[in-house]
């Protein structure tokens, strides 16, 4: 994988990171809004009777719709919070997974950039061992000469 790839792979997971995360912010919400609008409506219902114990028996049939309304957004909180873990989950497995491929594509390049550096020294040091021998029968040709 390329460092362009690389980079193009990273801003999709983070672009989709983000949406996922704005969204799972605006549908919990939502769910407020909408939980508190339907206790408000129950809480605000005009009482049907008068009487002392009619007021009374409407009071906890209240409080118990309060409650079962209350009991279901848990589990709807609930649920949403381990899809919302799970789809953050598998991103961060992309994520590792981007994260691996490419470091091990710039370890090859940098593996291969150190080979090139090599050979190239080592051809260098061979080039500069057969000057000095050159140079070293010279310099003993002359002295034989004279």
């Amino acid at each position: 994988m390329s460092s362009k790839e690389a980079t193009a792979s990273y801003v999709e997971l983070t672009t989709k990171s983000y949406n996922l995360c704005v969204d799972a912010i605006a549908s919990a919400n939502q769910r407020a809004l909408d939980f508190t609008k339907h206790a408000w409506e129950i809480s605000s219902r005009p009482y049907g009777a008068t009487t002392i114990e009619a007021a009374i028996r409407e009071n906890f049939e209240r409080s118990n719709e309060i409650v079962n309304l209350s009991i279901g957004e848990l589990q709807t909180n609930g649920q949403k919070t381990a899809e919302l873990a799970e789809k953050l989950v598998a991103h961060a497995a992309k994520f590792q997974e981007t994260f691996q491929t490419s470091l091990k594509g710039f370890l090859d390049v940098g593996v291969e950039n150190m080979n090139h550096v090599k050979d190239t020294a080592t051809a260098q040091f061979e080039d500069f061992t057969k000057r000095m021998e050159e140079m070293q029968k010279a310099a003993t040709a002359a002295v034989s000469s004279n």
